[in-house]
Parts: C-alpha cells; structure tokens; sequence
C-alpha cells in the first residue's frame, strides 16, 4: 500500500508502531512543531472536536508536546495491561503516556537529555524498561518512572538496541555513540568495544549474535559479536535501519533508508542486494509490523513528506533485485491507484553495463596474456624493461617522526627496483576517504607514508605497491598488510628528568615475559625483559607530548603504568588485560591534577543546579503574573476600558520580554550543565574503565549511588581506590 499521511514532515528515525488499546496497530510519528502523529486506520471512534474534517477521515491525531521530540519508542510497560504505552523522549525529560485513555502515567526528568530510546527487558532485570541513551549516561525506567539501570559510556549515546549477544536467553546491550565506539554492556559492564570510523546513527538486531550498524559518512554493515561481517559505503546519507526476512529465505535481512529516497534489502552475510525500492524524498524510518492485521508481519517504510509505504516478503528467494510485494491496507488508495503506484523494479542489465563488463573482461584477459609472455621469456632467459627478478620483494617498517609528530610507513623494494605508487588503504587514519596514494617524483626503491592517528586504536593497513624498473612503463603490483600496534604514536625513551606524578596500580598474576610481548604487540618496540625479571619502559607521545611509564617488580608482581592521564591509563589496562585475557582486575589509581578539575566540575553543576530552581521558579511566578494581566486586560476591553486595557497589556509586553530573557538564561544554564554532567559521566567511565569485570560495575554502581545522595567524599574515595572499604 501506500498513502499520504496529512503531509508532514517525519523526522528521522522517530516513528513506532503499537497497540494502544491493546488489538489495533497505530504508526505514531514524531513531525516537526513538538507534534506527535498518531495514525490509526482499524479505530472506529467517533471523532474529537478537535480533529479536523480531514483528519478524522485520515484516523489521524495529534499529540502535542511542545518541545522538540529528540527520541520516540513504545512497548508494554506496564506488566498489568496489554496495552501499549508511548514514550516520548526531550533533551530533558521523559514522558510516558497513555494513548487511550488520553493521560501521563509519568514523566521523569533527565538531566542528561534522550538521544536515543529502545524498550525491552535487559540483562536480569525481569521488568520491561523504558532505555534511555543521553549525555555519556544510559538510564533504564520501569512502568512507574523508578530508575532500576544506569551506567556510562564514553560519549553522547546516538543509537541503542538489544540482543542476546551471548545466548544466555538474557539481553545485551547495543550502544553506539559520538566516540565511532559500539559497545556490548551485560548488565552494567562493558564485554566489548569496537571502534568505527565514525558516529554511529542506527542499531538493530538481525538474528543470533549478529547486528546491523549505520553511521554519519554513510556507511552500512553487519557484525557476528565483534567481528565484521560485510560493510558498504555510500556518498549518500542513511537515515534508518532494521532486520526482516523480506526475501522469505528463512533469515533476516538489513533493510535500509537513506537520504535520497532509496530503500534497500541486503543479505546479511554478504550485504547483496536483494530488494529495492524509491522514494521521491528522504526515507525517514523503517518499522516492521502486522499494520493490516491480517496475521503477517509487513515492512513500513516512510518518508520525509509522510508518504507511507507497505510490504510483505516475496513468495521464495529472489534470484535477482527486484521490488517487494505490495501490499493493500485498510482505508488506503484505490485499487487503480495502487496499481500505479507499485513499487519501482530495478531495470534490466542496460547496454552501459554489458559494455563495462565486456571492458573489464579484455582488460584480464590482457593482464593474463602479459603475464604468461613474462614468464615464458624469464624462461628462455630474455631480458625485457618490464620484467623483474622472482625474488624481488616490498619490504615495510615503521619508525617514529618526532620533529613531525608522526609515524612513518616505509616502503622499499629489493633487486634495483624501484617503487612508482603506493596505495594504502585503512579504517581511522586517513579521515573519510580511508585510503591514501604516496609516490615520488623520481623512481626510487624507498617511498614514505606519513600518518598520525587521532586516536590509540589498532588497525591494519592494506598496501598496493606498484614496483618495476627505473625506466619501465609496465609495474608489477605488490600486495601486503601490515598491522599498526594501537599505541604506535608512542616513542620509547631512556629516561625522563621527572616520573609523571599520576599512576595507576594493580597486580597480575603473569611472568615479566607474558607483559613484555604484550608491550612488543601493542607499542612500537622490540623490548626483551632483563634477566632480574623486571620490566622498566618509558615512552612519549608524537601527539601532544604526554610522558607514560610502565613497570613490573617481579613475576606475578604489581604493575605500575604513570601517565598524567586517566584516558591513557584505562586504555592500557583494558589493551594489556586483553591480551591477558583477565576477566577480573582491581586497581587504585592516583591522580591530583584531574581529581582537582573534577572537584571543580562538581562546584559547577551544584551552581548549575540551583541557578536551575531558582530561574524556574522565577519564570512560574511570572507565568502566574501574566495570566493576570491577559484576564486584567480582557476585562478592560469587555467594559470599554481602553486606557486600562492599554496600560494592561504594556505591562503584558515588559513581563513576556522579560520572559524571554529568563528563557535564554535558562537555556544557557541548561547546556552548560549537560557539558558539566557530561564530564560528570565521563570521569565514572574512566575511573571504571581502570578496572576489569566485577570490580568495574562496583564502580560505576557505587559512583551512582555517591551522586545521589551528594556525598563527594565518598565518590572521589571509590574512585581512587575502586571501593568504599577501607
């Protein structure tokens, strides 16, 4: 089917469909204006007089807000009813409301805003719960509004799903966020952490242990646990995705939205397309529901414009892209219409594509016949410019730059060969474009590639290089990878003129040994463990100069890494306990330059805070003066009263400018106490992420309960040691 739905504009990602009175399907949309749409096509309900003619014959209501609607989600909240509850997320609040019966059954007020919303049960909480994703802090509430999980991450929360990653019958966590980071949280811990290459828009759970991702540059893909199945990359922007067998084959497929209209199907273990479909405008959302009540699930697709189109899964596997089976709802066009309007089939192969094909076949059909002349005259001993002896060989090492602050690839051929291009490919070094071409204006056999990541993250690099004789216009391609440790902007030194005054501590139950190719695997050296079975290391980073020294007393010993960095320290103890492969570490961390700032933060969102009440209150009794004031002046009209009515509503104008003025003073106060919260939430992550398992959810646990009852001494107390004991 497919139908208009008033004509507005439906903002991205921000559409659900639920049983509001427990039996009838309603799509309800987020619009612009702080409006939520609420289109019921199966409610027989005498109209509202609110409703509009149009309208109540479109079974369409509104649901006014009032603000911008950052989050939209629905589900069963309540574990006494079958009917489900619309929950509505702000950048402050979180409203969940009773469709049916038209009333609030609560609405929370969170501090760190709501970007993103999932509902469904997760890890061993056995209630349904609304999860709410904001400012580097996830919150999970009940049918009564009470918080039953909390924990942090490392950035603002962009996109959150569910799954039962581990096959436990217990859910998971998927949480996606502004650092390029997906990460896997059981209960309150983290199990997993991937790193993208940029902001992650969309989550959603395909089948088993795998799960579809979108982010910001366009790119799609599908991952089993923390491995990369498949990615695509496209220069057009994606909006929404979700997981449905659409080509009936028995298994889920990623179905997306993007920016120019287009709706595609692709197979989840290759990403080929299997269906497609367009749109005249953006595709705002995707949505999977029995809307026609017919007992078969169907694909919702919508666009900006609000056109709204249906799907139901072909009849067996598609053998080729092709348009999924329309279908035709209740109260939709009529069936000559619809029949204009079925979905648009992909075109047969054009002459354009047989010709591309037919080119790339003589062009390998070349490449062969060349290569096997080489080989036939290397045999007969015929010399030519294009050929190069069998041996030769790209060799490639990596060495500090530190008058650049970078590290450098270098690339050299053997046998008086020289190297003309060399093609680089890798995720999270060279930006959007994730390749990079080095060449030299001269031949020569060593060519450079200089690089300084951004952030500590490991990665391997595809290299093409392109090697023949000085004078020769035909080239071999060489192909090799190589892996770039994940402190590789780390340069070993001697010594300092002064240890860095932070540290954190911990002990391992592990030989010196098993630490230093740990050291050998994750940093740029080749360090061998001295025979006192101690381990001494000291680096400096390319990137901003930061001092990191790690030891090791003996075998089984304690570990001391001191960098005047809590980031840096989590980074390596999480690096260095896998690669252990510890799944429960304790620690005690000092550091007196950070602990200093974060007192401060906390000074700041005490001020914030009261500076909150005190202007909502101010702008309360405001609020009351001016109802006043428009019943003052309507009274002065009625009796013909102009002076009184004029001088009424001169006061009318001074109070709402003054209004406005507490408004931009309040929302100023607002942002700057969300950046406040945020450092807040990111300095429990960090504090959390110097430990490992059991230890790390006592912390974030502990640190909550701290904030709660504003006890600082306490809190600063778990974060240092990890605990509150003595």
């Amino acid at each position: 089917y497919q139908r208009r739905v008033h004509g507005n504009a439906i903002q991205e990602g921000m559409a659900t469909v639920a049983k509001y009175d427990g039996k009838h399907p309603s799509l309800t949309c987020a619009t612009s204006g702080g409006k939520i749409l609420i289109h019921s096509p199966h409610d027989k309900t005498e109209p509202t007089p609110d409703q509009t003619t149009n309208e109540a014959q479109q079974h369409i209501k509104f649901l006014n807000i009032n603000r911008t609607v950052s989050a939209i989600s629905s589900g069963p909240l309540n574990p006494k009813s079958p009917n489900d509850t619309l929950l509505v997320g702000t950048q402050t609040n979180l409203l969940a409301y009773d469709v049916e019966q038209n009333k609030d059954i609560f609405y929370r007020e969170v501090p760190d805003g709501i970007n993103s919303m999932v509902f469904g049960k997760v890890g061993s909480i056995e209630d349904q719960l609304a999860i709410v994703g904001g400012n580097c802090s996830i919150q999970g509430f009940d049918g009564n509004g009470n918080e039953l999980f909390w924990t942090v991450t490392g950035d603002n929360v962009t996109a959150l799903a569910l799954i039962d990653i581990d096959e436990d019958r217990q859910n998971e966590l998927l949480v996606g966020s502004e650092d390029f980071e997906i990460r896997i949280f059981q209960n309150e811990e983290v199990i997993s952490e991937t790193t993208e290459t940029d902001k992650l828009l969309s989550l959603t759970t395909l089948h088993g242990t795998r799960f579809g991702y979108a982010l910001a540059n366009g790119t799609i893909g599908v991952y089993d646990r923390a491995t990369r199945v498949w990615r695509f990359k496209s220069k057009h922007q994606v909006h929404t995705i979700i997981g449905y067998d659409l080509d009936s084959d028995g298994v889920p497929e990623l179905i997306s939205g993007w920016s120019n209209g287009k709706v595609e199907v692709r197979h989840d273990k290759n990403g080929e397309v299997v269906l497609r479909d367009m749109f005249s405008s953006a595709v705002s959302c995707v949505l999977v529901a029995d809307y026609r009540m017919d007992g078969r699930n169907e694909v919702i697709a919508c666009s900006k414009q609000g056109d709204v189109r249906g799907y139901l899964p072909t009849g067996g596997v598609a053998a080729a892209p092709s348009a999924p089976t329309p279908v035709v709802a209740t109260g939709t066009a009529p069936p000559q219409q619809q029949q204009q309007q079925q979905a648009v089939a992909e075109p047969p192969p054009s002459d354009e594509m047989l010709k591309e094909l037919l080119q790339q076949k003589q062009d390998l059909a070349f490449q062969i016949a060349k290569y096997e002349e080489n080989i036939e005259k290397s045999r007969k001993g015929e010399s030519d410019g294009a050929l190069i002896s069998p041996s030769t060989k790209v060799q490639c090492h990596l060495r500090p730059n530190s008058g650049k602050g970078c590290v450098e690839l270098v690339l050299r051929s053997t046998n008086n060969t020289a190297i003309a291009v060399a093609i680089i490919t890798a995720e999270f070094l060279f930006g959007a474009n994730e390749s990079c071409i080095v060449y030299a204006n001269e031949p020569t056999d060593t060519i450079i590639a200089s690089f300084a990541p951004e952030k500590d993250v490991a990665t391997e690099l595809h290299i093409q290089a392109l090697v023949g004789h000085k004078m020769s216009t035909y080239y071999h391609v060489f192909e090799l990878d190589y892996k770039l440790p994940k402190f590789s902007m780390y340069v070993p030194v001697k010594d300092f003129q002064k240890e860095p005054e932070s540290c954190v501590e911990f002990r391992v139950k592990e030989r010196v040994n098993r630490v230093a190719m740990w050291l050998n695997n994750s940093f740029n050296v080749g360090y061998k463990a001295d025979r006192t079975n101690t381990l001494d290391a000291r680096f400096v980073s390319l990137r901003n100069g930061l001092q990191l020294a790690i030891h090791m007393t003996e075998n089984g010993g304690a570990v001391n890494i001191r960098v005047n960095s809590m980031e840096v320290a989590g980074e390596i103890v999480q690096d260095l306990c896998a690669f252990l492969t510890l799944t429960e570490l304790e620690s005690t961390g000092e550091f007196p330059q950070e602990f200093e700032e974060f007192k401060k933060v906390l000074m700041k969102v005490d001020e914030y805070n009261a500076v909150r009440l005190k202007l909502t209150a101010e702008m309360a009794d405001s609020s009351q003066l001016v109802k006043a004031l428009v019943i003052k002046a309507e009274d002065a009209r009625i009796l013909n009263d102009m002076k009184l009515m004029k001088k009424m509503y001169a006061s009318l104008y001074d109070v709402n400018r003054e209004l406005i003025g507490e408004y931009i003073k309040r929302s100023n106060n607002h942002n700057e106490l969300l950046a406040a919260l945020k450092e807040v939430n990111g300095m429990i992550q960090k504090a959390a992420r110097l430990r490992i398992g059991t230890a790390k959810t006592k912390v974030i646990t502990e640190c909550r309960n701290s904030i709660k009852s504003n006890n600082i001494h306490s809190l600063f107390k778990i974060i240092r040691l990890g605990q509150l004991g003595p």
